[in-house]
């Protein structure tokens, strides 16, 4: 009888072994189909972050749009009535006009945000980074003929800055290089 009862209990020790099996089997199953289901939800939530920046962005670019429009009107409404009521034979009127208009646009980029690049001609070294050259003088040539070679000797066209970064580098002219004394 101990044979069969040894043998019975390696029976139920058998099936136990089964059961966990398939528990485990099924088990794996359920995990499987969990981490499809977060998968599956981690595609969803990144495919709607990014449909709600594209949103945001989009957003923000029309608010931005939007308000340097707004602020552009009335320096234009205020151009289209000059043209339509100003003497141009009196150019004292026009260059009033002129700089009013400088006044209104200067306004119109700072209240954008844009600064202007400070540039201290005959000082300054040339910096590629906030300078664009759009001539090298000679020193015959320069403001500024004692200036060192590379120096900054005339603001072109200011540049502006937006949010500390570049918007638009200032044009500048740069002091040549000495000629050297060797003909080379």
């Amino acid at each position: 009888m101990k044979a069969n009862s040894k043998a019975r209990y390696l029976e139920n020790i058998a099936n136990l072994l089964d059961e966990i099996a398939e528990d485990n089997t099924a088990t794996v199953g359920i995990i499987n189909r969990v981490l499809e289901t977060q998968e599956a939800l981690r595609s969803d939530v990144t495919h709607e972050i990014e449909l709600l920046r594209n949103e945001f962005a989009s957003a923000l670019v029309y608010r931005v749009l939007k308000d340097l429009c707004k602020e552009l009107i009335s320096p234009l409404a205020a151009v289209e009535t000059m043209l339509q009521e100003a003497d141009f034979s009196d150019t004292q009127t026009i260059r009033g006009h002129v700089e009013s208009l400088v006044i209104t646009l200067n306004s119109v980029l700072s209240r954008m945000g844009a600064e202007k690049i400070s540039i201290s001609p005959g000082e300054e070294v040339f910096d590629p980074n906030r300078h664009r050259c759009v001539r090298v003088l000679t020193p015959k040539e320069s403001p500024f003929p004692s200036a060192p070679p590379r120096t900054v000797v005339h603001v072109v066209e200011d540049g502006y800055t937006l949010a500390g970064q570049i918007l638009s580098p200032a044009k500048v002219k740069v002091q040549a290089e000495k000629p050297n004394n060797h003909g080379e």
